[in-house]
């Protein structure tokens, strides 16, 4: 129910925008493990109205680097991935973050308590430096500790905040 929650709004709003096909990342997932990744990968690919309507590509360790270069260089239109496989990416050059319209950040709670914090930034922050318009960043988790609301307020528009869905 939660990647459907993230996913269907964000896909309906690039369907209705028009924003499939243009050789760049509209949209880039990012996951703790790869299990989750291909989880997520799954759900993108079910909501799709007919099978070329837009690619989506999963990226994580212990598959072939050159593969998904390949496929990141055809052109993707949403992309999944677990960060360190994101960041050797990102170190190739593979991506470009341009157009990009969303940057979620699924069980950050768990990826930042992974160790992975460094690499968040490192991702974040080239996002940043791309340069990409009204680029909506979300994050999920199933807690929000103070260290994770303070890596979220980094990358956050000024006034907004969190939004808290559990109800006692």
């Amino acid at each position: 129910g939660k990647t459907l929650g993230f996913c269907l709004p964000m896909i309906e709003n690039l369907r209705t925008n028009k924003q499939w096909g243009q050789g760049r990342p509209q949209a880039m997932i990012l996951a703790p493990t790869r299990e989750l990744a291909m989880q997520i990968a799954k759900e993108c690919e079910a909501l799709k109205h007919h099978p070329r309507e837009y690619t989506v590509l999963t990226v994580y360790g212990g598959k072939p680097l050159d593969d998904q270069t390949y496929a990141l260089r055809r052109g993707v239109d949403i992309f999944v991935g677990t960060t360190g496989r994101v960041k050797d990416h990102i170190e190739r050059k593979n991506f470009d973050f341009s157009l990009l319209k969303y940057a979620v950040l699924d069980e950050a709670d768990r990826m930042l308590d992974m160790g992975f914090k460094e690499d968040v930034e490192t991702i974040m922050g080239t996002i940043k430096a791309a340069g990409p318009q009204d680029v909506q960043t979300l994050m999920f988790s199933a807690t929000v500790p103070y260290w994770v609301q303070q890596i979220a307020r980094e990358f956050l528009k000024q006034g907004y905040g969190f939004i808290d869905l559990v109800k006692d």
